[in-house]
């Protein structure tokens, strides 16, 4: 070796030291517990972070999934329900090596019973995002300034408007579905989403399983009632893929005249995700499921459980506020009025100039 090599290597060695310096004092100065109270986190790092305010081994029932997920699931309904807490760790289009982390960083605090996965993620895969995700996953989750680190969007635009109770937002949104009633029998054209599970797939929900083995939680996959997402050959998959792994499989679809599902009033997108009216009726169904199991505790009455009725109560004021409503409407209106203002005030400004 030259000794001009062996400076470049000191060098090289020098640089990531300092690199890896920063990112940890970077990482230790982040807030974001702060910033989502203050709705400058929102949409999928949001539930992340109000994870980590929930105090500890309070949480009975965690969630995971992809937007089928945290649409279907209203932990506020559960509780109202049966007295057992929940919570939605998911993301809107979660990919597996997310789903992995998000379990970890949920359980660093939480000893959670259950462990319920929305099938739909599993089916989502793409090599190159899939492989990308693989190397930045884990520096995610060890370096928060890599995660959080477009919080100066938020400084810079403005404040969100979704407030999440539990990982859930509500949406009253009525939007029917007004395809196939035998949808389960149609073909799927979606290319996000493949029509079998990837072994890639299959070997991060093994890291996943035997993380909660170890830990004595017990995983259940089901699919989230979805016209536009499921159909017979995705969920024979599904039931291949959950008996070779030895873990309780649930397809909602197939229930979905038990639950009581109306597609004319129960979903917010044409068949696609469930609206409240849907979520309750999924809420329910696991209620009753997990009454029947007498392995969770009814916590209600419980002094150290009385943050869940003043959050239910804030929730049911939220729910009859929003009245028919997303948030996606409540953030057009909000746009249409300040466009409207702006204009007024233009006009009234150009009215003047033309008197004068």
């Amino acid at each position: 070796m030259t000794h001009d090599s062996g400076k470049s290597i000191v060098k090289l060695i020098l640089f990531g030291g300092i690199t890896l310096l920063l990112l940890v004092i970077a990482s230790a100065m982040m807030k974001p517990t702060k910033w989502f109270d203050e709705k400058l986190i929102q949409d999928r790092n949001a539930r992340t972070v109000q994870m980590m305010e929930q105090p500890d081994n309070t949480i009975d029932v965690l969630n995971l999934g992809d937007s089928l997920s945290t649409a279907g699931f209203s932990p506020m309904e559960l509780w109202r329900d049966q007295g057992y807490t929940s919570f939605n760790i998911g993301a809107d289009g979660m990919r597996m090596n997310e789903a992995y982390y998000a379990v970890v960083e949920a359980c660093e605090k939480q000893s959670p019973k259950y462990l319920m996965i929305e099938s739909l993620v599993l089916f989502r895969y793409a090599m190159g995002q899939d492989l990308q995700m693989l190397l930045s996953q884990p520096l995610y989750h060890r370096f928060a300034f890599l995660k959080y680190h477009n919080i100066w969007k938020s400084l810079v635009e403005e404040k969100g408007l979704m407030t999440y109770y539990r990982g859930y937002t509500i949406n009253e949104n009525v939007w029917e579905y007004d395809g196939e009633e035998d949808y389960l029998d149609l073909d799927i054209n979606d290319p996000n989403s493949k029509m079998s599970i990837s072994a890639f797939n299959g070997l991060i929900f093994d890291r996943i399983k035997r993380f909660c083995d170890e830990r004595g939680i017990e995983i259940i996959i089901y699919s989230m009632p979805s016209a536009k997402n499921y159909n017979q050959v995705r969920i024979d998959a599904m039931q291949s893929f959950a008996d070779e792994k030895g873990v309780t499989y649930i397809d909602l679809n197939e229930r979905s005249d038990e639950l009581g599902i109306d597609w004319d009033l129960d979903t917010n997108d044409g068949g696609d995700h469930m609206n409240l009216n849907g979520a309750r009726k999924v809420v329910k169904y696991f209620g009753n499921y997990f009454r029947e199991k007498l392995s969770l505790t009814d916590h209600r009455g419980d002094p150290g459980y009385s943050d869940w009725d003043e959050e239910l109560v804030e929730y049911d004021k939220l729910v009859k506020e929003m009245d028919g409503k997303s948030y996606l409407d409540i953030y057009t209106e909000k746009k249409n009025k300040e466009w409207d203002e702006k204009y007024k005030k233009e006009d009234t400004t150009n009215n003047n100039d033309v008197k004068k």
